[in-house]
């Protein structure tokens, strides 16, 4: 009837319209995005064994609310500028509870994308329903590889981490010990969650370049302790301790060493070497002569007490969330992540999620707020999915990382997992 008459055609036309302006109007809602505000989410562990990685969720929280309420929002690529509603969950690090908080997030909150979430398992459990939903789960703390390789790019396109992946960074301690510690007994211990994609690579690179590891120990989360492991690496006779557990389980084994007067050469992965989230705690003369290889500036280090980045993040970070040490490195982190997401929208040409991978996924030499100097973002579509290729070798002398060394990069040449 209606298409019958001149009248009825223009009022068919006109409920077309409205309803594809419906439709436009509940996706653009469901995407996250309007043109003055984007809808941002994290899953992370404020609970639990690791709560040590809540300082992750808590400074981007704390960043996203300086830079809405001191610089007005985010200009994006299309010219409009957005203030960031931040919605986090505690997750405990648990891979199902990460899978319903990412249920709860796209569906409930119906957030534009999510960044900072903590953990290889929780962040696995996560990618396949992210993925499916099309939703950014980008600059995630993980480095375990397959989140950055082009077989698994290809198949999760819309999951990027923000670590130097485990592979490579094993790879790198294996060569350097071999060049300071040549003939050394090395230990290896690790969690059971990033630390086994760690341990691999370090198996891998220790046996094609002549390490010899005399014991290699696993923990999982829920043990109370680990000191009977502790005793039982060091009766091993090592003399090089490699340790990729998280803060928690690296200020047990730290204290326990110093308890038993075990004096290795000992070398902590990145994520479990955080000067106020774990070497502190433990206890300074414990902590010291610790190795680990770095990315990010160090606020502890008087070396950046004038650098301007480190000095608009502490000033901040005690404005927005004054319960956090600005020493601790997973704050630094979750500070350096939300100007990672800041940096990403800037390049951001449209308003969409597709959008904002592109400019993920095609990131060249980009300098980020607390990223060592000489070390940038940088991607390339699905051949290089990780933005981080490079680290700093330092060693702990009681106050601050000291640098060995010049920046050590791997860019384009992240060991196959």
């Amino acid at each position: 009837m209606l298409q019958r008459n001149a009248k009825g055609g223009r009022f068919l036309k006109v409920m077309i319209a409205s309803a594809l302006m419906t439709i436009g109007a509940a996706s653009h809602a469901e995407n996250g995005i309007t043109d003055t505000e984007i809808t941002w989410g994290a899953s992370i562990p404020l609970s639990g064994p690791n709560a040590g990685y809540g300082p992750i969720g808590r400074a981007q929280r704390a960043c996203f609310e300086y830079i809405n309420t001191e610089l007005g929002g985010i200009k994006m690529g299309d010219g409009k500028t957005r203030k960031v509603k931040y919605v986090m969950y505690d997750d405990a690090m648990e891979p199902a509870r990460a899978l319903q908080n990412a249920r709860r997030l796209v569906s409930q909150d119906q957030v534009f994308a999510i960044s900072g979430n903590a953990g290889t398992g929780a962040n696995l459990g996560a990618r396949p329903y992210y993925n499916s939903e099309k939703v950014p789960q980008v600059f995630i703390f993980t480095g375990g590889p397959m989140f950055g390789v082009k077989e698994e790019v290809e198949k999760f396109p819309w999951t990027m981490p923000a670590l130097l992946a485990y592979n490579t960074e094993a790879a790198l301690y294996a060569a350097f010990i071999k060049e300071k510690f040549p003939n050394a007994k090395v230990a290896l211990f690790n969690d059971d969650s990033g630390g086994p994609f760690f341990a691999k690579g370090f198996v891998k690179a220790a046996k094609d370049i002549g390490l010899n590891i005399v014991i290699h120990e696993e923990h999982s989360y829920t043990e109370p302790t680990i000191d009977a492991k502790i005793d039982r690496i060091a009766a091993s006779g090592a003399d090089v301790f490699v340790d990729a557990t998280t803060p928690k389980f690296v200020v047990q084994a730290l204290k326990r060493m110093a308890a038993t007067n075990w004096k290795p050469a000992h070398i902590i992965w990145g994520v479990g070497s955080s000067i106020g989230g774990a070497l502190q705690p433990a206890g300074v003369e414990a902590s010291k002569g610790v190795y680990s290889g770095l990315w990010l500036k160090d606020q502890a280090n008087p070396a950046f007490a004038n650098d301007d980045d480190m000095k608009l993040y502490v000033e901040k970070l005690k404005k927005y969330e004054s319960g956090l040490n600005p020493a601790d490195q997973n704050a630094a982190t979750g500070w350096f992540v939300c100007n990672a997401v800041k940096n990403v929208l800037e390049q951001t040409k449209a308003p969409t999620r597709a959008s904002f991978m592109e400019a993920a996924r095609s990131m060249k030499g980009q300098k980020v707020p607390l990223l060592l100097n000489g070390i940038t973002l940088n991607t390339n579509g699905v051949t290089d999915g990780y933005p981080i290729e490079s680290v700093q070798m330092a060693q702990f002398d009681g106050e601050k990382f000291v640098p060995i060394g010049g920046i050590i990069n791997f860019e384009g040449k992240t060991p196959a997992p």
